[in-house]
């Protein structure tokens, strides 16, 4: 770099200016190099300098070598893809995200997606994510929300099932438990029977999952009912692999966009690609 400064300069003055050097410090560095070369690059006069013939042909290919550099340097930063991070819940991921991602990639080809699935809080400050949709009651601090969905959670059972002569008091029972520090308005079957006047019976078959995408592969197979999200299982219930065995539903919290106050344009075309394509599939349920 130092040769190609004084070679177009045709000034060790001019040259050492540019590079922050004394002119007596880039004097000695292409001496150095004429050395190393065994090759002299430069004819010395009192008060200037010129190219031997040697230096005219380094410096064509030395230019020409930079400027190709330039060029993959230009063209790798138009091709570099940027990550951007989705974080929600991973019944939102399998059922609104993953199904849909073929979709959002080919619309924005450049973007590198990441879909974090979680029941955590999520700290949009941290840096480690671009886009947050969570499920709660709304209330979330430094950071823009937008409601996306009013959720219900239903009773469901597998097609097969015979509404009309089901037992409650036999029905083998499904739960789902987020714990207690997710547990949306603490929706369970107890909740559930007693507003029916109901109860759950000693030795009722009960089992309990942490997943919710287990509670309902466990209805899918016919292992008994669940309370489910509605939003989490509509396309189930759009293409008949779940029903819904009762009228009576459990009211929910809400699903929510999470963004940054600063979100640039791309975070903001991929949440609204999100809305529309959820309130598009949704509708249809």
């Amino acid at each position: 770099m130092a040769f190609q400064y004084v070679a177009e300069q045709l000034s060790f003055k001019k040259a050492a200016d540019q590079l922050f050097l004394t002119p007596t410090a880039l004097s000695h560095r292409i001496k150095k190099l004429e050395q190393q070369l065994n090759i002299q690059l430069f004819e010395r006069r009192t008060r200037s300098i010129s190219l031997t013939p040697e230096g005219e042909y380094l410096l064509k290919h030395v230019q020409s070598g930079f400027g190709q550099i330039q060029t993959a340097l230009f063209q790798l930063e138009q091709n570099k893809q940027r990550l951007l991070t989705i974080t929600t819940t991973p019944s939102f991921a399998s059922e609104w995200i993953i199904p849909y991602l073929p979709e959002l990639q080919s619309r924005f080809p450049n973007i590198m997606f990441r879909v974090h699935a979680s029941y955590d809080l999520v700290n949009m400050t941290s840096g480690l994510y671009d886009l947050a949709i969570r499920y709660g009651s709304g209330g979330y601090q430094d950071v823009d929300t937008e409601l996306l969905a009013v959720d219900e959670y239903v009773a469901v059972g597998h097609p097969s099932l015979d509404i009309a002569t089901m037992n409650w008091t036999t029905a083998p029972l499904i739960h789902f438990t987020w714990g207690d520090e997710y547990c949306p308005n603490r929706v369970n079957w107890q909740k559930w029977f007693e507003k029916q006047g109901l109860h759950i019976q000693a030795g009722q078959a009960q089992v309990f999952y942490t997943q919710e995408s287990h509670a309902i592969q466990a209805v899918l197979s016919g292992q008994g009912v669940a309370l489910l999200s509605r939003i989490s299982i509509a396309n189930d219930l759009q293409q008949g692999r779940l029903k819904i065995v009762s009228p009576c539903v459990e009211t929910a919290w809400n699903y929510y966009f999470l963004t940054l106050p600063d979100a640039d344009f791309i975070v903001n075309e991929v949440k609204q690609w999100c809305k529309e394509k959820f309130s598009q599939n949704f509708a249809h349920e």
